[in-house]
């Protein structure tokens, strides 16, 4: 379901600083259900915190992903691609979005962009969606209701774009000390490897032992180098996958409910509690 925003909620607003590398929009704003807005991907960092509404994303041919508020969706993008954005439910989506150069990240953030884009896969481009804690939510809250005079808004929203972005960035690459260090460039390509037969057999995957001889790492190795390029173990990573596409596929009206989970390799038993644990809800609610 669709929150109505707050009555104190500001109307939208769009605002650009530090010459043009920061942009942000925040508020609320209309979307129908069905409605699908195809274009170029900004290169750049995209950072964008959804306190209320349902949505999906897609980049290219890739698996859509689902982004329900409140949620934060972090993408990174330094090629040339497409991205679908489709609203699921109609209403309106209350959030704060923020588009940021690339060299303005590196330069304000101390954050290597080629972490990100080690995490993002082929092309240089990728998207991250997680449940937005209690700081960013308040973050985002206090950008869309803006409760300042509107001439004290872009010095107000500007501070809090920072701070947004800097415990998202810290929310997605861990503390300076935690951060995994950059595996050596052989492992890497092993392990995209393994990830691309994961995405490419969902329905009947490799197992780990098939994985490990086909990327020519030992089992341990690659379960370790997987989990420090990907953030998740590999068969982790693969359901999410196959959850994120089936949700895709049945909100779309592509497939009913067991058609979806014998397309990504479950019975539709299985998949049914799978689902609800991760999504919140009965894959049947999306028909």
């Amino acid at each position: 379901m669709v929150s109505t925003p707050p009555s104190q909620a500001a109307p939208a607003t769009a605002l650009q600083f530090f010459s043009d590398s920061l942009s942000l929009s925040a508020g609320a704003f209309p979307v129908a259900s069905g409605e699908r807005i195809v274009g170029p991907m900004r290169r750049g960092l995209k950072i964008a915190v959804l306190l209320d509404g349902l949505q999906s994303l897609a980049l290219d041919n890739r698996p859509a992903l689902t982004i329900e508020g409140p949620a934060v969706l972090i993408a990174a993008n330094e090629g040339e691609h497409v991205q679908q954005r489709t609203g699921i439910v109609g209403g309106s989506l209350r959030c704060a979005i923020l588009q940021l150069e690339l060299d303005f990240v590196e330069q304000e953030f101390a954050v290597p962009m080629r972490r990100l884009f080690a995490l993002a896969g082929p092309g240089g481009a990728g998207a991250w969606v997680r449940p937005a804690g209690a700081v960013l939510r308040g973050l985002a809250r206090q950008m869309a209701e803006c409760p300042v005079a509107e001439s004290l808004r872009p010095i107000y929203l500007g501070g809090k774009a920072l701070e947004l972005t800097a415990h998202a960035l810290d929310e997605l690459l861990g503390a300076p000390g935690q951060r995994a260090r950059r595996l050596p460039e052989r492992t890497r390509e092993q392990v995209h490897l393994v990830r691309d037969m994961l995405l490419a057999s969902m329905h009947a995957p490799p197992s780990l032992a098939e994985l490990a001889r086909a990327s020519g790492l030992n089992p341990t190795k690659l379960t370790s180098a997987f989990r420090s390029e990907f953030g998740s173990s590999v068969f982790g990573y693969l359901q999410e996958q196959r959850l994120q596409h089936a949700h895709a596929l049945i909100a779309g009206g592509e497939a009913s409910v067991a058609e979806a989970a014998f397309r990504v390799g479950y019975t539709p038993a299985h998949f049914s509690g799978l689902f609800r644990r991760r999504f919140g809800l009965p894959p049947s609610a999306l028909r």
